[in-house]
């Protein structure tokens, strides 16, 4: 930030005895040690705005009555520091991910990182490290940007684990994560979609699970997902349709009939190479646009259609970005595009891009990724105002992909600063069709469309896996 100078001191921390938490150290890149200078840790210039303490400094009094904003230090839920040994262990192995806090004088929390992790702890210590980015890097431009001091949390460590719970911390992890393994490799996700008959601000209040007409039968081949109404059409629909036998998604249209059937489907007019999915349609000026998901080519484009169902490339709104689930929507008078980077993880992050015109130019918002939490982060469908309040409905992918849909209530949206909370947790019907997963949520008209998933077993994708299996074995025996 301009203006702003950073001193960055090294100090001596003990280091844990621990001989296996040595040899984890030597296979994380990110716990290297580096070349930086050392110096006397007492600070000073008695006038520092924070001191950000990576290393756990024997003595933060001294720290803290030089600093006006108090001494911030990453920690986990039981309090363990980042240079202490086994951070983050408890909630990595439990399997729902791994959560870090940024506590301000061992008391209060700022702000906090909910990511994705491998229950295998080894698997995922590269992952936690790299958490810290974000973490400092938002806290402090809140710092500078902010008005007033956000509300805090007071910070209440939980019981450390002894080393007879740690050990069963780690055999529960490695179980997990072979049922994850087992599970990817046997079984399939097999989505459908369904509409429910009411507004999609009637999620925020009101069960969904049961109220849901699953459109049309179970297939063996394909399955449907991420459906999105034609505005103002009230048969038209379309949707991702993901084929067993080849791993790729495309974009169908979909006619739908009275009750739950489906009359007709066809490929959408659309032809781009590659897995295609998630068709975000919205209206503007009279006109309805659709922004495909194209991750894997890195770019995120802009389409029209038109009355006959022809999609018109428009332009280019992100280009270099692996834009999963781009949602676009407009809000006090900008543009906003929320999507999750996959290079920064698939599950975890928020991402925004604003633009005063829709045809661009986009710009990144400032504090990118402007939230991460694996629960509530991956744009799960349209955002909508309800009573002059913005919602966003994301993904649940606590212990796995599409879990559940969360609508959340956006506090704060500027270019600078952004801020949502939680609000209604959608969870699918444990005892209906679709009992493993929700994931797309979208508004169309006084309905809404919505998709479940279920775990099945089949062969064509199975199929399919074991010949990459045999082919990237061979691959490895040439080399």
């Amino acid at each position: 930030m301009p203006g702003v100078d950073v001193e960055i001191r090294r100090v001596d921390v003990e280091h844990s005895g621990d001989a296996q938490w040595r040899r984890l150290q030597t296979a994380v890149p990110a716990l290297r040690e580096s070349s930086a200078p050392r110096f006397d840790p007492e600070p000073g210039d008695p006038f520092w705005n924070a001191v950000i303490d990576l290393a756990g400094v024997d003595d933060p009094n001294a720290w803290r009555a030089c600093s006006m904003r108090g001494v911030w230090q990453p920690l986990d839920a039981q309090g363990t520091h980042l240079a202490a040994a086994y951070p983050c262990l408890a909630s990595i192995t439990s399997g729902t991910g791994g959560e870090l806090l940024l506590v301000r004088n061992g008391d209060t929390i700022i702000d906090s990182v909910r990511f994705y992790a491998d229950p295998r702890y080894p698997n995922s210590l590269e992952n936690l490290y790299k958490q810290i980015v974000p973490l400092l890097s938002n806290s402090v431009r809140d710092m500078a940007y902010a008005d007033r001091d956000e509300p805090a949390s007071v910070f209440s460590r939980q019981p450390r684990p002894t080393r007879l719970r740690r050990a069963v911390h780690e055999i529960r992890g490695r179980a997990l994560a072979w049922r994850r393994r087992l599970q990817a490799q046997w079984l399939s996700e097999s989505w459908m979609i369904g509409v429910i008959d009411a507004p999609i601000q009637h999620m925020i209040d009101q069960p969904v699970e049961d109220r849901v007409r699953w459109l049309g039968p179970r297939e063996s081949v394909f399955y449907r997902a991420d459906p999105f109404g034609v505005p103002g059409d009230d048969r038209r629909v379309y949707c991702e349709v993901y084929d067993y036998r080849d791993g790729f998604g495309r974009i169908e249209a979909v006619e739908l009939g009275d009750g739950q059937s489906i009359v007709d489907a066809a490929p959408a007019q659309l032809k781009l190479p590659g897995h295609t999915s998630y068709p975000y349609l919205f209206e503007h000026e009279g006109r309805v646009y659709a922004v495909p998901e194209t991750a894997a080519r890195e770019k995120c484009e802009l389409y029209e259609i038109d009355e006959t169902g022809q999609w018109r490339f428009v332009t280019v709104l992100l280009d270099g970005v692996a834009a999963a689930d781009a949602s676009l929507f407009l809000w006090n008078g900008l543009f906003w595009l929320a999507y999750s980077d996959l290079a920064l993880g698939p599950f975890d992050n928020l991402c925004l891009s604003y633009s005063r015109e829709l045809h661009g130019p986009w710009k990144p918002h400032l504090r990118n990724p402007v939230k991460v939490d694996h629960r509530s982060s991956r744009p799960a469908g349209t955002p909508f105002v309800h009573e002059g309040v913005l919602y966003r409905p994301a993904q649940d992918c606590g212990s796995g992909y599409g879990q559940a849909v969360v609508i959340n209530r956006v506090l704060l949206c500027t270019p600078q600063r952004y801020r949502e909370e939680a609000v209604r947790h959608c969870r699918p019907d444990p005892g209906g069709r679709n009992p493993h997963g929700l994931h797309t949520v979208s508004a169309w008209g006084e309905r809404t469309l919505i998709d479940g998933k279920r775990y099945v077993f089949n062969l064509h994708e199975l199929s399919r896996k074991l010949r990459h299996r045999r082919e990237d074995s061979r691959r490895a025996v040439r080399e």
